[in-house]
């Protein structure tokens, strides 16, 4: 069986800085740049309804779900479903029976303080990246721990979800340096250069190395993200990683080497914050109170701070926005608080934008296959629950459905 390989502690320090050298940091030529002005392909569409569904408002616990921080569709067309409220990683089959429930809070074998689900490991179908304890746990079919790895001890601290490359290595960005983090002026706001690393063998290669990464806000004794900040985003495939900054419908292809070998762009909505946009954001906020007399106070003695600290463009694609298929070929998600909708963007393995698909509201992609997707949704009381969809083909090339 093939299992993520990791470096096996601080012994191996020493080659992660050497391997930095591997691949050189200057900019390297794309050798071609693909360009689409509409999608290719007509709009697609969800089927009626779902293949299946799990998740419910009242009923049996294994169905109540809390907070999902993700789901994959194994290849038999069961369900694993991650829920950070819990602490349960919890399996259905392809009818959406619960089979078994793994995990609970805590830092031993088989306990998390923070899950997300890696897609297309090689060698196991269930991994598990506990982003507080920085570590990878891999679970059988029947949901028992077979493999837990410290990424911590290896000296890997990734940012945001790794991602498992062809080989079973994690590919990941990693945090701003500490030094660097130290020295920024409280409230200010600032974007580190990041670098994409691969964990090969024993040592960690860079891939690519000056990309823009996350917005953050410095504040007394740590930061934050900055609301409505843009991130970098990536995606790995058999060939390399496609990645993005998200300052535009943009995204680079790195090979293996290390050498940038395809760049895509596409003419998706525009960007710009316009009063719509603020309108919809102060609403969200006025949900929250229960009385006029909260409302009114809100919107007259906080709300124009909050305004004021809003960016004037949209990222182009949200943070965790893209997912690559076994073919190659990626789903875009758009940033969200642009329209009331996702919309998602499909691009081939070339880059070429082939088609569009529109989200219902309160519903976000989780995994997704060449005619399928699984969603997110949250219904009227906030219940969430999963459901895989068949896509429908509709509509004409580069124009909205209704």
């Amino acid at each position: 069986m093939t299992h993520c390989n990791f470096l096996s502690g601080a012994t191996h320090r020493a080659l992660i800085l050497a391997a930095h050298l591997l691949v050189p940091a200057t900019t390297l030529a794309a050798q071609s740049v693909v360009e689409s002005e509409i999608s290719k392909d007509p709009d697609l569409t969800l089927a009626n309804e779902p293949l299946v569904r799990v998740g419910m408002l009242d009923g049996p616990m294994e169905y109540l779900f809390g907070n999902v921080a993700g789901a994959i569709r194994l290849q038999d067309g069961s369900l694993v479903v991650a829920d950070e409220q819990s602490y349960n990683v919890c399996k259905f089959d392809a009818t959406g029976q619960h089979v078994w429930t793994s995990g609970r809070q805590g830092q031993g074998p088989g306990e998390y303080r923070g899950l997300r689900l890696l897609r297309n490991c090689p060698g196991a179908e269930i991994t598990v990246f506990d982003w507080s304890l920085d570590r990878i746990t891999e679970l059988d079919p029947d949901g028992n721990v077979t493999e837990v790895n410290s990424l911590t001890e290896a000296g890997v601290n990734p940012y945001q979800r790794p991602a498992c490359s062809p080989t079973g290595d994690l590919v990941f960005t990693g945090w701003a340096d500490a030094e660097f983090e130290s020295t920024r002026a409280e409230d200010e706001r600032y974007r580190w250069e990041t670098a994409l690393e691969w964990v090969t063998g024993d040592s960690v290669v860079t891939l690519r190395s000056g990309i823009p990464g996350a917005e953050r806000f410095a504040y007394p004794g740590g930061s934050g993200p900055v609301t409505w900040g843009r991130n970098i985003v990536f995606a790995v495939v058999a060939t390399g990683v496609w990645y993005g900054s998200a300052d535009d419908y943009q995204l680079e292809h790195v090979d293996w080497t290390g050498r940038v070998t395809r760049v895509a762009r596409w003419a998706g909505p525009d960007l710009e914050v316009r009063s719509e946009h603020l309108d919809r954001y102060l609403r969200a906020y006025l949900a929250r109170y229960d009385t006029p007399s909260e409302r009114r106070a809100f919107e007259r003695e906080r709300w124009p701070g909050i305004r004021d600290d809003l960016p004037g463009r949209f990222p182009a694609y949200e943070s965790d926005g893209l997912l690559a298929l076994s073919d190659g070929s990626l789903w875009v998600t758009t940033f969200e608080w642009r329209a009331p909708a996702n919309e998602l963007h499909l691009l081939d393995r070339s880059g070429v934008w082939v088609s569009r698909l529109t989200l219902p509201a309160r519903s976000a992609l989780l995994d997704a296959g060449p005619d399928w997707v699984l969603l997110l949704e949250r219904g009227e009381f906030d219940e969430q629950s999963v459901a895989v969809y068949e896509l429908v083909a509709g509509g004409e090339p580069g124009k909205h459905q209704p």
